[in-house]
């Protein structure tokens, strides 16, 4: 029995926040991680208790397997009902990839109606990867292009002013991602014969109408094949919508309350009393790359090494290189305290300001969304010198319990423009297309989606 090798969960699976709020979507669950996680033992043990285990499940693909060793899903059906179908919660595993913690990690809960579904299928554990596991899709560049020179209203998805007509990164993860959000959403339509399958993009022709991807059944390892761009009412593409689907899929959809997308000022608090709680080791030790070098220059003048390190012309290192210069840097940060406070000070002086902005114009923040933890957050404007309007983007969370702002990571302006691109298109007076220009030593693909850490 797996209860004898792994007695509590704890022992057998890593809970990550992201598969907890999954539970949570669909239990409407309001405690603290920790009862969750107690909630979900409690299930565990009983499962794993029972004869035979019949509540635990092991596949490999789609087959089952009755060696645990074989499997590279498990799913565990609970007691626990779910609000939405009013059926058993089935919580599923994979495989860890950190080899040095538990075997196996909740990736995410289910229902039990959508697990016995002939229409479930398993797209992995990453968002940019699920919608190529669902469709086979080999026309996909220029059938992006035509989506952004003929479709839809026109847009920039380069991090280049000027770019060429085969340079669009940030359409291509839009894509991506927003498939993800729709996958999890239940947002992605099965025609009423089987035929097609379909999502809508949130984009949009010149008027207003929605653009839908329209996909067939394929006969292959993936179940589905793009078909066309498509929308209502517009040539055979819009009579293929109308004649199969009794309703359209919704646009993505990233927050509910106010305080998703708002940095929220109290009128009885100052600025100085508002600040997120700040996480300098992250910014100056894990990731320095991302700061101004004036900022680090002017922080680190205490320290000659350090000076003389961040003055070396790096323009032609390459990316394991400047991995490793970076690190360095980063690490002799760490271990100088007069550096480590001069910078931490401005820092701090920056993010004040930054919530001054957002106290006179609410609209300085703007919403974000990251993927694989299916959450909403907010950016900042950094400035660290008088004459620029913003350098870095701050990422800033608010705690449900706390109700606190915490900041867990800093992104540069581009990198910052194509996550809010996701939620929408940013015209802010400080992130905006403006913005996007060439980016040296990293792909588009490398920097597009930035996750919180």
């Amino acid at each position: 029995m797996i209860i004898d090798d792994f007695p509590a969960v704890r022992d057998f699976a890593f809970l990550p926040d992201r598969s907890i709020e999954t539970y949570r979507n669909l239990t409407n669950n309001t405690e603290p991680a920790y009862a969750v996680r107690i909630a979900i033992n409690d299930e565990y043990i009983s499962a794993a208790s029972e004869s035979g285990t019949p509540r635990i499940l092991l596949k490999n693909g789609d087959s089952d397997v009755s060696d645990i060793a074989q499997a590279d899903r498990v799913y565990l059906t609970t007691r626990i009902i779910s609000v939405t179908d009013n059926t058993p919660v089935v919580l599923v595993f994979v495989p860890n990839r950190n080899p040095d913690h538990q075997p196996w990690e909740m990736q995410k809960a289910i229902t039990e109606n959508e697990f016995a579904s002939a229409l479930y299928l398993e797209l992995g554990e990453k968002p940019r990867d699920m919608l190529w596991n669902y469709a086979y899709w080999p026309g996909y560049i220029e059938d992006l292009k035509k989506l952004k020179n003929e479709l839809a209203l026109s847009e920039n998805w380069s991090y280049k002013e000027n770019p060429d007509d085969n340079d669009f990164p940030i359409l291509k993860n839009y894509i991506s991602y927003t498939f993800a959000k729709l996958w999890k959403d239940k947002q992605v339509f099965i025609s009423v014969n089987g035929r097609y399958s379909v999502f809508n993009t949130g984009l949009v022709n010149r008027n207003y109408q929605y653009i839908y991807v329209l996909f067939e059944r394929n006969v292959g390892t993936k179940p589905w094949k793009f078909y066309m761009f498509s929308t209502p009412g517009v040539k055979y593409g819009g009579r293929v919508l109308t004649e199969n689907f009794k309703v359209l899929p919704k646009p993505a959809h990233y927050f509910s309350e106010i305080s998703d997308i708002s940095y929220i000022i109290a009128t009885d608090k100052t600025p100085d009393e508002q600040l997120p709680d700040l996480q300098p080791d992250h910014y100056f030790i894990d990731h320095p790359e991302r700061l101004p070098l004036h900022f680090l220059l002017d922080g680190c003048r205490k320290s000659p090494e350090l000076v003389e390190l961040l003055s070396r012309d790096i323009s032609t290192q390459s990316i394991e290189n400047l991995s490793t210069y970076w690190r360095t840097i980063g690490e002799r940060i760490g271990n100088n305290p007069d550096v480590y406070d001069d910078l931490e000070a401005s820092f701090r002086n920056a993010v004040r300001k930054a919530v001054m902005r957002v106290s006179w114009n609410y609209r300085t923040a703007i919403p974000v969304y990251f993927p694989s933890y299916n959450k909403m957050s907010i950016l900042l404007p950094l400035t660290f010198s008088a004459n620029s309007d913003a350098e870095v983007a701050l990422v800033v969370e608010r705690n449900p319990i706390s109700q606190k702002y915490t900041a867990p990571t800093i992104l540069g302006l581009p990198t910052a423009y194509a996550n809010a691109r996701l939620v929408c298109k940013p015209e802010s007076d400080w992130l905006n297309q403006r913005v996007l220009e060439p980016i040296a030593k990293e792909t588009a693909e490398d920097i597009a989606l930035e996750e919180t850490e």
